[in-house]
């Protein structure tokens, strides 16, 4: 009885370039979600800390919280700052008599920038916004600018964000 020749099991090459091409196109869009997604992450994590800040300085107005040297309290304020020609910071001034005091202005936002600038002024004893309305705060990724947060510090103090 004669032997038939099979043919050699595996895959042609053509199959294999089709596999190698499928799987570079799955990988390119993951790889793409997944920068997307981190660019989200960062700039949910500046709101986050810019959120706290707002809290612990409205904390320090409706807790009565003189400074040292300061005899009459008016007020504390918290402005956005420029570092390095970009808007990711805050400086803290208390707003009291003989004299302000005004604290170093510190880096909160890492990946992120200020969309505009800003100043708050929580009065004494409430917590409460000088300018009485909302303020809404906007908080954009300094590589993508279509990632962005927007943080609502409320006339009477309370911060939401989105």
């Amino acid at each position: 009885m004669k032997q038939r020749a099979t043919a050699p099991k595996g895959f042609t090459l053509i199959e294999l370039m089709l596999v190698i091409l499928i799987i570079a196109i799955l990988s390119g869009g993951s790889i793409s979600a997944y920068l997307t997604f981190n660019k989200s992450q960062s700039t949910g994590n500046d709101a986050r800390n810019f959120a706290a800040e707002v809290y612990r300085v409205r904390t320090l107005a409706a807790s009565l919280q003189y400074p040292t040297g300061c005899s009459s309290l008016k007020g504390y304020n918290l402005q956005s700052t420029s570092i390095n020609n970009e808007l990711t910071g805050l400086t803290l001034t208390v707003d009291c008599d003989p004299a302000d005091v005004t604290n170093a202005t510190t880096e909160i936002l890492k990946s992120s920038v200020f969309a505009q600038a800003f100043n708050l002024t929580f009065l004494p004893g409430s917590g409460y916004l000088r300018s009485g309305a909302d303020t809404i705060v906007t908080i954009t990724n300094k590589s993508d600018a279509q990632v962005s947060k927007t943080v609502t510090v409320g006339a009477y103090g309370v911060v939401t964000g989105n």
